[in-house]
């Protein structure tokens, strides 16, 4: 394998010209270190600019400005063959008439590698992704997992400094999916490769990644672990965007010692945030729907206006201080279920509660 490189965009912009014939910006001055060995992931909706940045990086899209670095080597002007990447694409794009020893080996075979030399790398290769044994065959005999495997050791072959993906797994069933995105993580781990990961399946996204970077309208909105994107957003359209979330406006009653005091529903919380608020400051409170309790007593008085069973849990709606808040209650058979129209209280932390700015 070569040696793993990090990747940094500095100030990188992309702008088109739209069919109007004014310039639409689709990457709008992005500046990001993914670190060498690390498993990065852009998500975001459809046209936030995720994989025209992926595309820059390969060095299939071009910067309008900017620069973009892989190790110490500025890249931006280069083409994808100069560059030390590989990519790993949604379509697979497997040669059908190769069998698929000859699709992994192509590369290879361009670089007039010897024959023995080949051979030990595309058998190495093909046992890493769990294929060996399967050389003959060609594309069509395999399964939509199978071929995206090939298609992966393909890549990892080259021995790039980084590998790149374009929403792989989006051409896969449901449970393949589940099964390939711990695949490609376990692989990715084995070879200790720098990784960027496109894709919009926020499950992905939190099951693959070491970071997430999210983007929207051409820009990043947060950066962070999987952990501290979901349980601390920074922004509205992160909260949203990640999981479920009931974002609510709140009153600030007092602030001291990076806490705010927020009022909700007649009742004092007091949250920690790091946030440079002021008293007379408009803020949102995020709170998940799996961190709240319904009780059936406490200091907030609730109307269930749904309920619903739905297997793992019960789905709930519920009435407070005339806003809906979606709830869910994990494990209902062990539980009390509160059915539609009957009166209930929350079990609210407020180490449960996050703040954001309005």
């Amino acid at each position: 394998m070569s040696e793993l490189k990090n990747v940094v965009l500095k100030n990188i912009v992309k702008t088109y010209l739209g069919n109007d014939g004014k310039p639409f910006t689709a990457v709008n001055n992005i500046n990001l270190e993914i670190k060498s060995g690390e498993f990065v992931t852009l998500l975001g909706p459809s046209g936030c600019g995720k994989t025209t940045t992926l595309r820059m990086i390969a060095g299939f899209e071009i910067p309008t400005s900017g620069d973009i670095y892989i190790g110490k080597e500025n890249v931006s002007k280069l083409t994808p063959d100069k560059r030390d990447t590989a990519m790993v694409f949604q379509s697979y794009a497997l040669f059908p008439h190769l069998n698929i020893f000859d699709n992994v080996a192509y590369g290879l075979k361009l670089k007039k590698l010897s024959k023995d030399v080949i051979d030990k790398k595309v058998r190495k290769i093909l046992e890493l992704v769990g294929l060996n044994g399967l050389e003959e065959r060609a594309p069509n005999q395999l399964s939509g997992g199978q071929q995206q495997r090939v298609a992966l050791a393909r890549a990892l072959v080259m021995e790039p400094s980084v590998l790149l993906f374009d929403e792989p797994l989006s051409n896969l069933d449901a449970k393949l999916r589940v099964y390939m995105r711990t695949e490609i993580r376990r692989i990715q781990k084995e070879v200790g490769i720098t990784s960027v990961y496109v894709t919009h399946d926020q499950a992905e996204a939190m099951s693959m990644s070491d970071r997430i970077i999210i983007m929207n309208k051409g820009v990043i909105e947060q950066i962070g672990t999987p952990k501290e994107i979901y349980e601390k957003p920074a922004t509205k359209f992160v909260a949203d965007f990640i999981g479920e979330a009931n974002i609510l406006e709140a009153e600030i009653v007092d602030i001291a010692d990076k806490r705010v005091n927020i009022k909700l529903a007649d009742k004092i919380f007091s949250v920690k945030t790091d946030l440079n608020v002021g008293k007379e400051d408009k803020i949102n409170i995020v709170i998940r729907p799996e961190a709240v309790n319904l009780v059936d007593n406490g200091d907030i008085e609730v109307n269930v206006k749904s309920s619903v069973f739905m297997g793992a849990y019960q789905d709930y709606v519920i009435e407070l201080d005339n806003k809906e808040i979606k709830l869910v209650q994990y494990d209902p058979q062990h539980k009390k279920v509160y059915n539609t129209g009957e009166k209930a209280y929350i079990d609210l932390k407020a180490n449960s509660i996050h703040v954001i700015r309005n």
